[in-house]
């Protein structure tokens, strides 16, 4: 059982919205939401044990170290869209969970792209259909409610299209500058993976199970099922380089547990750049991300067709608002959960009560 008939009201965003993000980048535990933390974006999905295999010769000639440097077999994936399916497809994402032995885990996510995909000739549904990478493209033309987004991750990083990944690299009695760390990490899909959920791209569905549920290990129960190479950039600005491959452990299975208890943490990127200074000056260019991300640098080892994108705003469920004023106003007069869809997209704030919009038009306004 997921949490899937317990998703909150779209209303619940608004808290997002406004809400100081910092311990999705400070809890340090496996188990157990932030006090007053809910997965907004990423409500649903579902989770399957994963080994992560690295490739020895491209490992040492990059010369990344920590949880780079030894198969992880003890790994989670979390597959899930981000925010509602829209009428013509979805964004895929993905979250890993490395465990290490007497330290806390390494985590980081995973995204083709915030607005999703859409094959030009066909719709977008397939999980697989796309490369994920940890560090996703800014758009010229950003909605309102894509910009309060975008605001509200801004409280707790200066970089919100990116995780960290330097926490990857550490070894105990390594100093931090004797680590090596890539830039990007991403997950390409396995051709017969892809090929195979190709029957899914036309299929909306309420639950991404639906799709994971048809991965079998084979009826030993140990004949593993690949399911994306691992591919990496040292630098930015750089060409990806196969370095692994995620190879199943376990089916996946859709739980509430996942959805309200499993918790995968935001690494800072700026953690990142107290070891790579020289980064720095390459990153705060405001054209920078602009280009990043699987659909716009990477996009030449992405295996995916040429792609019009969802429009705006697809981790909401396609609701655009002008402002707070027509925000306000949808809030007061419809309703509805993260997975229902009509002809005019829900207004997710429809839960608040007619005596708090003064409360939440100051509050957005900010």
């Amino acid at each position: 059982m997921s949490a899937v008939g317990e998703i909150p009201i779209l209303g619940h965003l608004l808290k997002y919205f406004v809400e100081d993000l910092t311990t999705t980048f400070t809890w340090r535990q496996d188990v157990g939401m932030p006090p007053g933390h809910i997965k907004a974006i990423h409500p649903i999905g579902s989770i399957a044990g994963v080994k992560l295999v690295w490739d020895e010769d491209a490992i040492r000639e990059a010369g990344y170290t920590g949880v780079f440097k030894e198969t992880q077999e003890n790994a989670l994936i979390r597959i899930g869209p981000a925010g509602a399916p829209k009428a013509d497809g979805m964004a895929p994402g993905a979250a890993l969970k490395v465990f290490r032995d007497n330290e806390e885990s390494v985590n980081t996510f995973m995204l083709y792209s915030l607005r999703g995909q859409k094959p030009v000739f066909q719709k977008g549904f397939s999980q697989f259909e796309h490369m994920l990478c940890n560090k996703l493209s800014d758009f010229r033309d950003k909605g309102f409610a894509e910009k309060l987004l975008l605001k509200s991750f801004r409280t707790a990083s200066k970089y919100p299209f990116t995780t960290g990944l330097s926490q990857w690299a550490e070894e105990p009695g390594v100093l931090p500058e004797d680590t090596k760390f890539p830039f990007v990490l991403c997950l390409r899909p396995i051709d017969s993976i892809r090929e195979k959920f190709a029957e899914f791209k036309n299929e909306k569905f309420e639950h991404i199970q639906e799709q994971l549920g048809t991965l079998t290990l084979g009826p030993e129960m140990n004949a593993k099922t690949h399911l994306y190479h691992i591919y990496a950039a040292a630098e930015p600005k750089t060409n990806l380089t196969k370095i692994g491959v995620v190879s199943m452990r376990t089916k996946f299975r859709a739980t509430k547990f996942g959805d309200t208890e499993l918790f995968f943490r935001h690494d800072r990127f700026e953690n990142d750049l107290m070891i790579r200074e020289d980064w720095t000056p390459i990153v705060d260019d405001e054209e920078f991300w602009f280009d990043e991300g699987a659909n716009n640098r990477y996009s030449d080892v992405d295996p995916g067709e040429a792609d019009s994108g969802l429009g705006q705003n697809a981790w909401a469920g396609g609701y655009n608002p002008a402002g707070v004023s027509e925000m306000m106003n949808d809030a007061q007069h419809t309703g509805g959960s993260l997975l229902e869809s009509g002809a005019r997209p829900r207004c997710p704030f429809a839960y608040l009560h007619q005596g708090e919009s003064s409360i939440v038009h100051s509050l957005l306004s900010k």
